[in-house]
């Protein structure tokens, strides 16, 4: 695999790529190729047929995306992971610090990149609503909130609110060990915004900024995406 190199991110960009994972399954065996030993004893876990190509073209698509910003090949990108299990680049190009986050749901993948800042991304198919799942996720304002929409509404706002909550997660690199409720929206303000508290602060809300996804044109499925970090300065900029 031979592709052109990619500018970083600016220190006030996020890069989002997105792609449909069942697309990609013409590429599996370029992607098998490329993947470290442990990504393949993770693949070979699965279950389902489906679920590993789609873990494979996830992890492939991701060290070729990488490689183009690192000035390395998709095989040689070295990835660890923190403490709390969020992978990052150990080989990085002098002066830039490239972060990423990767999420998918079912067929639709999703990845941000920045550049000396942490981020997170979560995307998530909008399906029907599972009882009892807006009481783990939403606060006690925000719970009154939902009730209150017109049943109409109540599908699309829960997994916008839950993309936004996962994506703050994420950006901390802490998933869901602290609680969904750890950051708090105000339910009525749709697309970009802040949290109202964070951890109960709102202090802390102010220094995050949570921007919409986009619908990707290759997805056929409805999708809720955010993208998230703890600073204010930045925009998204869409790839392709």
């Amino acid at each position: 695999m031979i592709f052109s190199l990619l500018t970083p991110p600016s220190a006030h960009e996020v890069h989002v790529w997105q792609w449909d994972l069942d697309d990609c399954s013409g590429e599996f065996d370029r992607y098998w190729e490329i993947l470290s030993t442990q990504e393949r004893e993770r693949a070979d876990k699965f279950r389902f047929e489906r679920h590993r190509r789609r873990f494979v073209a996830g992890r492939g698509e991701l060290r070729r995306l990488l490689s183009r910003y690192l000035g390395l090949t998709p095989k040689e990108v070295a990835l660890d992971y923190g403490s709390d299990g969020k992978p990052f680049c150990t080989i990085q190009p002098p002066e830039c610090n490239i972060c990423f986050n990767l999420s998918h749901s079912e067929s639709a993948a999703a990845l941000a990149i920045s550049n000396g800042f942490e981020v997170g991304i979560d995307v998530e198919k909008v399906r029907p609503i599972e009882e009892g799942m807006p009481l783990e996720v939403f606060s006690v304002q925000e719970r009154a909130q939902f009730t209150a929409l017109p049943d109409r509404e109540r599908q699309e706002v829960f997994f916008e609110s839950w993309a936004r909550k996962e994506a703050c997660l994420k950006a901390l690199g802490t998933g869901f060990i602290l609680p969904p409720t750890h950051f708090e929206f105000d339910l009525s303000i749709r697309g970009d915004t802040t949290p109202r508290f964070v951890g109960g602060e709102a202090e802390e809300a102010r220094h995050w900024r949570i921007c919409a996804l986009s619908s990707s044109p290759t997805s056929t499925s409805s999708c809720a995406g955010a993208v998230a970090a703890r600073r204010t300065d930045w925009s998204i900029v869409e790839m392709n």
